[in-house]
């Protein structure tokens, strides 16, 4: 099976004062399983506390079961249409899932900010934005 044009996967989620940390976690778990967590302390403009817990993702075989979850849960499909404008210049395809949709086992795009951020680097040569958005294009095209 031929490899995927993927460097890495990260995905990153907020946990607010009134959230259980426990459950955000849960919910990055499923909607990004791979990778070591990591954890950081923030501080909210009101002072309120804030975690923003993060999956970063390497491996080959690791990418792949992500992209398979992804695939099974029809993410791929739903962003095909606008594709295009989800690369960035660097070759980052961006998206967000529903945070609270994740935490019952579901994958679904999110419609508001509190969300899953989930930034997929894309592997193409030439790295030139049009390959990079041709690339995007045939792995969202591609079950």
């Amino acid at each position: 099976m031929a490899a995927l044009p993927i460097h890495w996967i990260e995905a990153r989620a907020h946990c607010h004062a009134t959230e259980d940390e426990d459950r955000v976690a849960r919910a990055l778990a499923f909607a990004c399983d791979g990778g070591s967590v990591k954890r950081e302390a923030l501080e909210g403009h009101y002072r309120n506390p804030i975690v923003r817990l993060r999956r970063h993702v390497e491996g080959t075989s690791e990418i792949r079961a992500i992209w398979s979850r992804w695939s099974d849960g029809a993410v791929p499909a739903a962003l095909l249409p606008d594709a295009a404008t989800r690369v960035d210049a660097d070759g980052v395809l961006h998206f967000r899932l529903d945070k609270q949709a994740a935490y019952r086992e579901t994958l679904a795009l999110a419609k508001d900010t509190d969300s899953i951020d989930v930034r997929v680097r894309l592997r193409a040569y030439p790295a030139t934005p049009e390959a990079l958005r041709r690339t995007a294009a045939s792995l969202l095209e591609a079950r």
